[in-house]
């Protein structure tokens, strides 16, 4: 999941986007370190609308750019929510989550074209 995907609302990204994978969540993580990650998203929002190097470095990111890449540039900075959104970015097993988790993200599955 891309640091632009998580750009949004805090409301948006809580409801669309920790809200569909609580449950999983749920599983792994406590209580605690799901509100932390949320606390964080909501500190990456500031930092990107105070801190002007930020912003610039994260928009010039695209969906070209590697997770990971997006990510170093903060430095170690939310690694809570680093951690949540790598876990989010993770394919699960089976082709029903799959489908399921792009349609959340409102990504379409590339099909092959045969030669």
């Amino acid at each position: 999941m891309s640091l632009r995907c998580i750009l949004l609302h805090p409301n948006v990204f809580i409801s669309e986007v920790v809200d569909q994978y609580r449950g999983h969540l749920a599983k792994h993580w406590s209580v605690d370190l799901i509100d932390k990650a949320e606390s964080e998203h909501h500190e990456l929002l500031t930092v990107y609308a105070r801190e002007s190097n930020v912003k610039v470095a994260l928009d010039k990111h695209d969906k070209k750019t590697f997770f990971n890449e997006e990510w170093d540039y903060l430095k170690g900075r939310f690694m809570q929510l680093h951690q949540l959104c790598g876990g989010l970015a993770t394919t699960f097993p089976n082709t029903t989550s799959i489908k399921s988790d792009f349609s959340i993200v409102k990504w379409e599955k590339k099909t092959p074209v045969a030669t």
